[in-house]
């Protein structure tokens, strides 16, 4: 066995030997193939950086209909009448009514609402707040329990419309801000005793408390990656309407 597998190997040898020319063109193939390999190679790495450093330089947004886009990143500069403009019309979400919170008198919703985390699935605007801006459970817990209360006690307004806002806006250091809004805001009262419609022009002011993070928090609805840690309410209620009425 040990004979017939020499010549063997002999012969693979002479085969070479004799055919030099067949080796040293497989050789050059060979070269010209790892030379492609890696230049494809390059090509593939050079086109994927582009890509990344593209994307790096922009946002991805996605439109309702579900169509992809890239939006240029911009410095986020606090202190525009912009960016305070985008918390004022966010903080529009705070303001809410009877008819707000039980989706326009219904009493099949209103009887939904057995505690506060339920206004959450009855009122939109309180789910986007909780979803994208509340900071933390316990701005949430205080948020929700102080309407709560004012609807179970029938303080809330019946309806209420935004007529203008204003508002002062303070940083605070370290991406941290304040700012006090005051909607002006139309009412309508029902009186507990005539059950006559009032009409009322007044302010709510509102002061909320957050921070800015758009690396941690942005997304589509909340491009700023703003957060609310604390928020203080002053609404105009029926109580006051009522000490109105006394005078």
């Amino acid at each position: 066995m040990g004979l017939k597998k020499e010549r063997l190997l002999d012969k693979i040898n002479n085969f070479f030997v004799r055919n030099w020319f067949l080796n040293g063109i497989s050789n050059i193939i060979i070269i010209l193939l790892f030379g492609y390999f890696f230049m494809e190679l390059d090509n593939v790495k050079k086109d994927f950086t582009q890509k990344l450093q593209k994307a790096m330089q922009n946002i991805v947004v996605a439109t309702p209909d579900g169509r992809v886009g890239l939006l240029k990143k911009t410095f986020v500069n606090t202190d525009s009448d912009y960016f305070k403009n985008s918390i004022a019309i966010v903080s529009k979400n705070l303001v809410a009514s009877e008819s707000i919170l039980t989706q326009g008198f219904n009493a099949a919703v209103s009887s939904q609402i057995k505690k506060p985390a339920d206004l959450l699935k009855t009122n939109e605007n309180f789910a986007l707040l909780y979803k994208e801006y509340f900071a933390n459970k316990h701005i949430t817990v205080s948020f929700l329990r102080y309407y709560y209360n004012l609807l179970k006690l029938r303080e809330l307004p019946a309806k209420v419309s935004i007529l203008s806002t204003s508002y002062e806006y303070k940083p605070l250091g370290n991406n941290r801000f304040a700012m006090t809004i005051t909607f002006k805001t139309a009412k309508d009262f029902i009186n507990k005793v005539s059950n006559k419609v009032a009409e009322l022009v007044v302010d709510d002011i509102f002061v909320v408390e957050g921070f800015i993070d758009p690396t941690n928090y942005s997304t589509a609805l909340n491009p700023y990656g703003v957060k609310f840690t604390n928020i203080k309410m002053k609404l105009f209620t029926y109580s006051d309407y009522a000490k109105r009425e006394v005078r």
